[in-house]
């Protein structure tokens, strides 16, 4: 059974995430004059900064070796690489090859830094996500070689994520860099999965006050402060206000301080009881964990879809636009179904095999 094993929360947390960024990016990116999409690009860095966290934690928590960080490599790289790479060279061979040699910074996740997005625009998530599964086991390799104590586990960490603010508010002040060259470079943007990573420590280490931070309360309390945090953020700096996206405690300390906001309300969606299952009074279960599943192909491919479509098919401009969406996005989930169906689940299964556990 496909909801096996998979903690509904999380997934609905995912197919929420993932419904704003398709909407943001079907033209409807603010509600009540708020960006909200951004919410959910955050949300994916903490989720996914928890979940490797906590898998990071089971497997070095007595020791770490080289051979523990190239056996989580190869198990990362299976689940995310060759999904991007197949959309990536599809892209190349079949639509657009004007890019040259240079899709080799795509291919080495260097397109934020040195190259620019703007081939496949999505990526400049995956180039944060990559480089953070490349450096987080060596950061438990070098720092947890002979185990984890939890003290030191949470100092090194905020330490990191202090220091992650600090590199980015003096270089906003050194370079006047825009929010659009800090959001995607990744020496600048650890701390978020960072924080998802010092929240695993706590259900690991100190399982009673994860399980305190469940309840409902404390989700309130986090998702009130974080829809407070997003209307600061979507301010207009040209009326009376001098909050806005191009504010350097925007462009500096806000990546922070939403993903700590996020954090808080995690774990109401990892132990709820409204979330636990229960066999036959989730109807809808099936469908959140489908879409879930198809969260990764679907990012990948509905900007590029939508520009295919619109540009190839002069019919979607004459749509009305509800109509326009539902077409769209059911052709974007038809496709990331063939995706999932003939490339991700094969190549995961193929790990299965090749990865022992």
């Amino acid at each position: 059974m496909i909801t096996k094993n998979r903690i509904y929360g999380l997934d609905l947390m995912r197919s929420l995430a993932m419904l704003c960024v398709i909407i943001t990016h079907s033209g409807y990116g603010s509600l009540f004059g708020t960006r909200y999409g951004i919410v959910a690009v955050e949300s994916f860095f903490v989720v996914s900064g928890f979940l490797i966290g906590g898998i990071l934690l089971r497997d070095f928590k007595d020791q770490a070796d080289i051979s523990s960080v190239t056996h989580f490599w190869k198990k990362r790289w299976f689940r995310t690489l060759t999904l991007y790479y197949v959309v990536l060279l599809l892209k190349f061979i079949l639509i657009d090859p004007s890019i040259g040699w240079n899709i080799l910074y795509y291919f080495t996740f260097l397109q934020s830094n040195f190259y620019g997005i703007d081939y496949l625009n999505v990526s400049w998530t995956l180039v944060v996500e990559e480089w953070f599964y490349l450096l987080m086991p060596l950061f438990f390799l070098i720092f947890f070689r002979k185990g984890i104590k939890p003290k030191n586990f949470y100092i090194l960490l905020a330490a990191f994520i202090v220091a992650d603010n600090l590199l980015r508010y003096f270089w906003v002040l050194k370079t006047n860099y825009p929010y659009g060259a800090m959001v995607g470079n990744f020496v600048f943007r650890m701390d978020s999965n960072l924080i998802g990573v010092g929240l695993a420590g706590i259900r690991m280490f100190h399982p009673e006050i994860f399980k305190k931070m469940s309840h409902v309360k404390y989700f309130i309390l986090g998702f009130s402060a974080l829809i407070i945090a997003f209307i600061l953020f979507s301010i207009d700096g040209g009326g009376t206000s001098d909050v806005n996206i191009q504010a350097v405690w925007v462009r500096s300390f806000w990546f922070s301080i939403v993903s700590l906001l996020v954090a808080v309300i995690i774990p109401f969606f990892y132990l709820a009881p409204i979330f636990a299952p229960k066999e036959g009074k989730q109807p809808f279960r099936w469908i959140i964990t489908w879409i879930s599943l198809l969260s990764y192909p679907i990012y990948l491919i509905h900007v590029e879809m939508y520009r295919f479509l619109n540009s190839s098919l002069p019919v979607f401009g004459e749509m009305h636009p509800a109509l326009k969406f539902i077409s769209q996005n059911a052709i974007v989930v038809t496709f990331a179904l063939l995706l999932y169906f003939f490339v991700d689940k094969p190549v995961l299964d193929y790990r299965s095999k090749m990865v022992k556990k």
